[in-house]
């Protein structure tokens, strides 16, 4: 993700307790998640049990190439736009929404679990513009990763995956994304040196486990026995391996996350309840938008607007977006977003 947009100031939208103007961000990152379901069983994710059919409501493709193009014009600086499921490989509409971004001139950038990527699929992803390619490997342990995804295979088909990338030339950068839990934090090492060895892939991004995606939000969800493979057992255990990520990032080692998240993941980790922030939440430059074309801020909040029914700068700076901002200010989860892919430093 790029660097944060400097804050912007409108007094006619919305105030802070104080009366004086309250900051409203521009959207740097656009996540469309035009596929709801997955064919892995991840342990992290129950996407898989999504029982998913096609809505004869949902925005067609034409529908997505007019939001994309309205979206361009929201901001004075390349928006990203991210593809994400699900297994966004899994629509090939989001290859035509990659080539109609790129085209844009938009940052595009695609996360997937690499089970869909063979010697073509490689191919038309190197020719379509996409600029970054996330791939997600847990371990460089094959039985580690195929029970973390919860299917035998996708191990060697994400290594068949970054070895036809490898045979693509061309500006794609290729990422390898990790989730810290409990069942492969003895990998976590290895995986990183072996990132930093290899001639392909540019970099590697961590996230620290948070509660399943598509799960009910609840209370210590940390101690239940469902999750026994997903949070550490010994946060001593935790707290080492990220001391040794942290050594090799000021190494000059291939990580994407800041000594400084990496060490709110040890905060975390150490007292999970313990909001991570000295303010609130900060998830207010983000837009993410679902397959049935409902956009959000945050995704456990009500949805902003819709991508058919208003320009992106309406949705944005309209009533019900400075209510969620405000929602989203007084927040104090540590959530996915907060802590992950959505984290800046105080």
């Amino acid at each position: 993700m790029h660097e944060m947009e400097n804050m912007c100031y409108n007094s006619a939208m919305e105030n802070n307790p104080q009366g004086a103007p309250a900051p409203i961000r521009k959207p740097t990152f656009c996540c469309i998640g035009i596929a709801p379901a997955c064919m892995l069983r991840c342990k992290m994710c129950f996407f898989w049990q999504n029982q998913y059919r096609k809505d004869p409501q949902e925005p067609t493709l034409y529908d997505w190439y007019d939001f994309i193009d309205q979206l361009a014009d929201l901001h004075d600086r390349k928006i990203e736009i991210n593809l994400a499921g699900g297994e966004p490989l899994s629509d090939k509409r989001n290859l035509a929404l990659v080539r109609f971004g790129s085209k844009k001139g938009l940052f595009t950038s695609l996360n997937s679990n690499g089970f869909l990527i063979n010697k073509g699929m490689a191919q038309a992803l190197a020719d379509s513009g996409l600029n970054l390619l996330v791939i997600s490997l847990d371990s460089i342990d094959r039985n580690t990763h195929d029970f973390l995804r919860g299917v035998t295979g996708s191990y060697d088909r994400v290594m068949r995956a970054i070895d036809y990338f490898d045979k693509c030339p061309g500006h794609l950068q290729i990422w390898i994304q990790a989730i810290i839990l409990e069942r492969n934090l003895e990998h976590i090492i290895k995986l990183t040196e072996w990132v930093q060895a290899h001639r392909r892939i540019k970099r590697i991004v961590f996230q620290a486990v948070a509660q399943p995606f598509n799960t009910p939000l609840v209370d210590g969800w940390q101690h239940k026995k469902e999750y026994s493979a997903l949070w550490p057992q010994d946060i001593a255990k935790v707290q080492e391996a990220l001391d040794e990520l942290i050594r090799f990032r000021r190494a000059g080692y291939k990580i994407t996350n800041t000594v400084a998240q990496l060490e709110t993941f040890k905060r975390y980790f150490q007292k999970p309840t313990e909001f991570i922030k000295a303010a609130g939440c900060n998830v207010d430059f983000y837009m993410n938008i679902n397959h049935l074309g409902q956009v959000y801020m945050c995704t456990r909040k009500e949805p902003i607007g819709h991508i058919k029914q208003g320009h992106p700068h309406q949705i944005w700076y309209s009533e019900t977006a400075a209510r969620v901002r405000n929602q989203i200010r007084q927040c104090r989860l540590n959530c996915h977003h907060l802590i992950n892919c959505c984290y800046e430093e105080e």
